[in-house]
């Protein structure tokens, strides 16, 4: 069983090809192979490698584990796990190293009919992982947005990507978190977008991005008015970033609609705000954003953390 616990995971002895420090720091997360073996045990799914400047690496993994006839009892074994490693890298003879300082394990989600059991075959996980650290990682090429991992045994060769410098907006002059989906991009210019019939007025003054930990997570959020050229349309996307490090900019609403836009968004701080519709008082626990349309009205667009959804109400401020 441990041959094949070993033959899923990634690491190996360390290709001919020259790797430097600077040319494998950043964010880099694995793009998981189509081609499985059946006969896996347990499965990479999602992997989230951090290597910074000064030699430090953070690095979380989402395992699928499926034991069928595990232990004395036969039961059978199906969980995920999420693992947490930090620790330090080095070079060494062109190879990967790490030495990690930090691991944490956390069951997901998972069924087990004996607990005894369960925890004895985390125990043999935890084991393989750690013993997995200590091989130098295998890298075949790296470019500036991908890096090549060489496979094992039935594995084809292992991809990781991260993104490219973030895009800067030519309206603030600040860096966007997120990059926009294909067809969008970020406006260089608020005469652009006064162009666009769907547009208010005062467009002078459009503000098009806040970042901020919109659901008290510690990872940073994100709203951003982005447009599509060829739809003549201007549209407001969401993000809530994810803990395994993924994230995604998605439509406010429905972007595929040429419907009126408000002139643009800013910061909107925790704590109580009015909803002048309902007369009510409206606590927030994270900061929000408003959505404003000058010398008219404002909104407070808000993550409500029970419901897993945005809220809108109407604050009735004149910007």
């Amino acid at each position: 069983m441990k041959k094949i616990l070993l033959g899923i995971l990634f690491f190996a002895a360390f290709a001919s090809s020259a790797v430097t420090q600077k040319s494998i720091t950043g964010n880099w997360t694995l793009v998981p192979s189509r081609a499985q073996n059946p006969n896996a045990i347990i499965t990479l799914e999602k992997d989230t490698l951090k290597i910074t400047d000064d030699w430090k690496f953070a690095e979380t993994g989402i395992y699928s584990i499926n034991y069928p006839g595990y232990g004395a009892n036969k039961i059978n074994l199906k969980y995920k796990l999420k693992v947490n490693i930090a620790g330090d890298y080095r070079i060494e003879s062109n190879a990967l190293r790490k030495y990690q300082n930090v691991f944490e394990r956390e069951i997901l989600e998972g069924t087990a009919s004996d607990a005894d059991a369960a925890q004895a075959s985390l125990k043999e996980i935890e084991k393989l992982i750690r013993d997995d650290l200590r091989v130098a990682a295998p890298v075949l090429s790296t470019s500036e947005t991908e890096m090549e991992l060489e496979g094992v045994n039935n594995n084809p060769n292992l991809k990781y990507t991260k993104p490219k410098k973030l895009p800067v907006s030519k309206l603030t002059m600040d860096t966007v978190p997120f990059f926009p989906p294909e067809g969008w991009r970020y406006p260089e210019s608020a005469k652009e977008l006064a162009n666009f019939p769907v547009r208010l007025k005062n467009s002078k003054n459009l503000l098009t991005v806040v970042k901020a930990d919109f659901n008290g997570d510690g990872l940073i959020d994100a709203a951003a008015y982005l447009m599509n050229s060829e739809r003549e349309q201007v549209a407001l996307f969401m993000n809530i970033s994810q803990s395994d490090g993924s994230y995604e900019l998605k439509p406010y609403g429905n972007a595929d609609k040429g419907t009126v836009i408000e002139n643009g968004i800013m910061f909107a701080s925790a704590g109580e705000h009015t909803d002048i519709i309902t007369k009510s008082k409206v606590m927030i626990e994270n900061p929000g954003i408003m959505e404003i349309v000058f010398d008219t009205t404002a909104y407070l667009i808000y993550w409500d953390s029970n419901s897993k959804e945005w809220v809108k109400i109407t604050l009735g401020k004149r910007l």
